[in-house]
């Protein structure tokens, strides 16, 4: 009698798949690719996914007494072959077990299969819905697409209608109306029968916003919600929605991107240039890039779109690789490009003209004004907390963390004895702070610089007849919170805001009138070669928050800043966002730096920087030895943030002008690397491919 054989990964750092007998008449089911299993692993059950489309057979005992036989079959949930073969290709390029990306997309419960029953039945309720349907007449529908909305609408149809890949930037201003343009695309696609489509966000607090338009533009469409932060209840059930073709309309974030979408028609990836959009631990993906490749292994259009193009995507555009559709133009009747108006803090520094908190007689009045004519102002300061650090004048002592090569921040308490404490923002350390220097016991402790809580304090007391709302990550950690904050906004009060990233991205605030960006020269000289073009798009869509209707009057930005003749500036106050991003790509063309090269970083973690050294000299000694002609293989240097929880961390830079021969470099060094791991568990070893924070 055959034995029927089938490989099956799993949830282990392991880089192999695993042989396993398949009982038909057991588990009642024909071996097939995307399947899920219980299987004996060591002297522990796993769940494991059978990878092997075609089962082997063999007439041989021996064969037959060696393996272990599969125990069980999930019946409820699989994975399609279009999501196993984009976890294959992440595993091979970011250079991960493949059992280890397969599982990071499962959601937990369906990992323990003590729970598949449970689940199998919780699948047939009904769960409550926390955002109700909108009437079919919502917003986006009852927007007329202008003549500029409508071309590229036309031509996105034109796209999808050919049936295969294509990649397609829609580049428009902040307020032209690019969700307006693409969710009518999307719903132009849903048209055909079982189709879906995955809506990409790079961050959470936009997800509810986004989410009741999408409820009100797809009132007859089941639409799934997917990031972090919701319960395990609801993912587990978005998740068997979508990947039983229930759910039409998938939102989420990052993690998304690993959604089982069988029937997946369209990927859209709002707001591509964002950082957030790249994982900084574990697997260390872009789901930017992943969205790409899954459009181009299963031939659908993927649309990027942001007011900013990144460099990587704008040099595809440069190069033709990308169709460019733009939208220069307002959406909403009365809405006005923000006015650039830079306040030299080096003049009122000597005219006497600031005051002791950084903020200028012209920043007064301009607040001032705007509440007289019953309109918000915008505060942008990407810095939260009271101040960033504590500091003795007497002896320079600073409130450095224990754990990390970071400041402590001090942050104001709402409750308690002491009005203050230190919170480190990498290792999470809390601690009262010191009554006295511990260097050389002055008194005299001040804080140095603005975080939002200093400035949310300053500005109540300057002008309490204002409200003043507070948005960061710390008043909005509560469940409902943010969305409580920002339907206040969204009620058209005069009103104060202060916030840092949170305020910039994608909100369609109507009333607010004025902007005011404070603090932004530490981003202009920066050792990292990515800070200009971050703080550019920034900068952009704050600007982007003002004068986004006629409910206010010509929209005004003003920034505080030490460098009024920077070239940054200059390109915003002119709008050429276009030249100032060519000029950048170029400037990275002629230093070779990314995208014209490609970089990997080497990671080694261990408790003392001398072992992470000699490990690192170890690599690079063995890769130098390949002679690739192509590549360049820096020395180890510290991480940016070397000390992080007690862990010292070191990295190898290597960067080739050809991918191929950066990835067959990396697949030969993961040999060494992995044999290294086995050596001691103290030490951590991580490669980052694609690299935007060092």
């Amino acid at each position: 009698m055959s034995i029927k054989i089938v490989k099956v990964a799993i949830d282990v750092p392991l880089f192999q798949l695993f042989d396993y007998l398949w009982d038909e008449n057991k588990l009642n089911h024909p071996p097939r690719q995307g399947l899920i299993v219980k299987v004996e692993f060591g002297k522990k059950e796993k769940i494991g996914i059978v990878l092997q489309n075609k089962y082997l057979e063999s007439n041989s005992n021996d064969q037959q007494r060696k393996l272990k036989s599969v125990l069980e079959l999930a019946q409820v949930i699989k994975m399609d072959e279009g999501l196993i073969r984009l976890c294959q290709f992440a595993s091979k390029y970011y250079l991960k077990p493949l059992g280890e990306i397969l599982f990071s997309s499962i959601p937990t419960e369906w990992k323990k299969t003590e729970r598949w029953d449970a689940l199998e039945k919780q699948k047939n309720r009904k769960l409550k819905k926390e955002i109700t349907y909108l009437p079919e007449n919502s917003e986006v529908e009852t927007w007329p697409l202008n003549q500029e909305q409508k071309y590229a609408y036309d031509q996105l149809n034109k796209i999808s209608c050919k049936k295969e890949f294509e990649l397609i930037l829609l580049k428009g201003v902040t307020g032209s109306g690019k969700t307006a343009v693409y969710l009518q695309w999307l719903k132009t696609i849903l048209q055909e029968n079982n189709g879906q489509c995955l809506i990409l966000v790079p961050e959470i607090n936009l997800t509810p916003q986004l989410e009741k338009v999408i409820r009100g533009v797809f009132v007859n469409e089941e639409v799934s919600v997917l990031h972090s932060n919701i319960t395990a209840a609801k993912r587990n059930y978005a998740w068997w929605q979508i990947q039983n073709g229930i759910s039409r309309v998938i939102i989420g974030t990052r993690l998304s991107i690993f959604a089982p979408i069988p029937n997946l028609k369209a990927i859209v990836v709002d707001e591509e240039h964002d950082g957030s959009y790249k994982q900084q631990d574990g697997l260390r993906y872009n789901a930017r890039d992943l969205a790409i490749w899954r459009g181009a292994d299963i031939k659908i259009p993927v649309v990027l779109t942001s007011a900013t193009p990144s460099s990587e995507t704008w040099q595809k555009v440069i190069e033709k690789k990308i169709t460019l559709l733009e939208l220069n133009k307002k959406a909403k009747k009365g809405a006005t490009f923000s006015q650039l108006h830079l306040i030299d803090t080096n003049k009122a520094k000597k005219n006497k003209t600031i005051d002791s908190y950084g903020l200028t007689i012209e920043i007064k009045k301009v607040i001032e004004e705007t509440w007289k004519r019953n309109k918000q102002t915008l505060i942008y300061i990407n810095r939260r907390g009271y101040s960033p650090i504590l500091h003795c004048a007497a002896c320079q002592w600073k409130s450095e963390c224990k754990k990390c090569s970071a400041w402590m921040v001090v942050h104001k308490k709402n409750s308690g004895k002491s009005d203050f404490n230190l919170q480190c923002h990498h290792c999470g350390l809390v601690m009262l702070p010191p009554k006295y220097c511990p260097d050389c016991g002055n008194q005299d402790l001040v804080t140095i610089g603005l975080g939002t809580q200093k400035i949310e304090e300053h500005l109540s007391q300057e002008y309490p007849k204002i409200e003043l709302l507070r948005i960061d990550s710390d008043t909005t950690k509560n469940k409902g919170s943010a969305d409580a904050l920002f339907s206040k906004i969204h009620e058209g009060k005069p009103c104060l805001i202060v916030g840092t990233q949170m305020i910039t991205k994608g909100h369609d605030f109507q009333h607010v009138e004025t902007v005011i960006v404070l603090d932004v020269d530490k981003s202009l000289f920066s050792q990292d070669f990515r800070a200009i073009e971050k703080i550019f798009s920034q900068l952009v869509q704050v600007a982007g928050r003002g004068g986004r209707s006629e409910e206010t009057e010509q929209s005004n930005i003003y920034i505080q800043t030490e460098f009024v003749e920077h070239p940054l500036f200059k390109a915003l106050s002119e709008h050429r966002y276009d030249d100032f991003i060519t000029d950048i790509v170029m400037e990275r063309k002629e230093n070779e730096l990314p995208p014209y090269t490609y970089q990997a970083l080497i990671i080694v973690e261990s408790k003392t920087e001398k072992n992470n050294l000699e490990i690192l000299h170890e690599i690079k000694n063995y890769i130098e030895g390949q002679k690739y002609l192509k590549t360049l293989i820096y020395d180890p240097t510290p991480r940016m943030l070397h000390k992080l929880s007690g862990v010292e961390r070191n990295q190898l830079l290597i960067e080739s002008k050809e991918r191929t021969e950066l990835q067959t470099l990396l697949e030969k060094a993961l040999d060494l690397i992995e044999e290294l791991k086995k050596k001691s568990r103290a030490i951590k070893i991580h490669i980052d491919r694609d690299p935007t924070i060092f």
